[in-house]
């Protein structure tokens, strides 16, 4: 059995590498970017397999080091730096606030002293409260990780001011549906749609008019994990993908179909089915995720053989596994644990 399978961290797309290393490509050398890579654990084959993954653990760091690198908090995303220590100050004039809202205020009127081409707007209505990032003139660029980045920190503060993390009703992009779009129901709690004239995050107005009670302390703790505790959500638990991930969790070394699934939530297979349609995924689809990001994070953290991996995963022998696995992300799983061929197959 998978051990502590309720513990497994979600991988992600490698957009997200690509992403960030773009802004350090532009004003540093291959070997600061293999120096990266390095001190992130990221074996740098994986910057050729479109379809590669890295793990939540492997994405901070990422982030850590390339904000130390840039000595850019937003990891030179926008038109300005936003220079080491910034991130500071701005949780620090949110402590005394009496509201969540009056910290929104400020949160918005702080990054507007800094952006150049974008501003945060705030208005409510309908009972909920609507922040977007509002480009200052028509020809601003959309850097879609920099509209990711900042609906995710804006979430990320609210929830850590009330030191719990709060849904979103929703957040809308001002891109296409991505590729990797899958991966938002571990960064947004709520629903996300695209195409949107800006991009903007929607709360309820209930969450914004509570008052908070935050010490320095527990700030410092907060900047010192950064971005771990706003990067990511604990699980969206709106979407049936989320679920189904859930349920599947404890039972991968197991024939489970989307008969039992739609049984344990009282569904029809048809309702589940539309439900999975509604979302962009299939049952299949919700599953071969899972197993590829408990191979992932097993083959980056473990030496366990891949003929175990295989069969908690609830393949027949190790060739399936590692069929599947190099259908997922373009590379074997052996070749995955950073081109250590010690690994066998069986």
């Amino acid at each position: 059995m998978i051990e502590n399978p309720h513990q497994v961290s979600a991988t992600v797309s490698a957009h997200f590498l690509h992403a960030m290393l773009r802004p350090v490509r532009q004003v540093r050398n291959h070997a600061a970017v293999m120096g990266i890579l390095s001190e992130a654990r990221i074996a740098p084959e994986l910057l050729d397999r479109p379809g590669a993954r890295i793990t939540r653990e492997q994405f901070v760091l990422l982030y850590k080091r390339i904000a130390f690198e840039l000595d850019d908090e937003m990891l030179g995303l926008w038109s300005r730096p936003v220079r080491g220590g910034t991130l500071k100050y701005l949780c620090l004039s949110l402590l005394d606030a009496p509201t969540i809202l009056i910290a929104l205020n400020r949160f918005l009127r702080f990054w507007n002293l800094i952006l150049d081409d974008y501003r945060l707007h705030m208005s409510r209505q309908n009972g909920l409260v609507r922040i977007s990032l509002a480009p200052r003139h028509p020809a601003v660029p959309v850097t879609m990780l920099g509209h990711e980045l900042m609906m995710k920190l804006i979430h990320g503060i609210v929830s850590w001011l009330l030191a719990k993390e709060i849904a979103i009703e929703r957040v809308e992009f001002a891109f296409d549906r991505p590729a990797h779009a899958a991966d938002y129901i571990f960064l947004y709690p709520g629903e996300v749609t695209y195409s949107a004239r800006e991009s903007c995050v929607w709360l309820a107005d209930a969450y914004c008019q509570m008052s908070f009670k935050r010490e320095k302390h527990q700030l410092w703790a907060f900047l010192k994990r950064a971005p771990e505790d706003w990067a990511f959500t604990m699980f969206n638990r709106g979407s049936i993908s989320a679920r189904t991930r859930e349920y599947l969790e404890t039972r991968l070394d197991q024939a489970v179909d989307i008969q039992h699934v739609a049984d344990a939530f009282h569904l029809s297979v048809r309702t589940l089915t539309r439900k999975f349609t509604d979302e962009g995924v299939t049952f299949q689809s919700v599953k071969d995720a899972l197993r590829r990001d408990v191979a992932v994070q097993r083959l980056s953290k473990s030496t366990t053989s891949i003929a175990a991996i295989a069969m908690d995963l609830g393949y027949a022998n190790a060739a399936a596994f590692c069929r599947a696995f190099k259908q997922w992300t373009g590379s074997t799983p052996t070749a995955y644990r950073r081109g250590d061929d010690r690994h066998e197959v069986s």
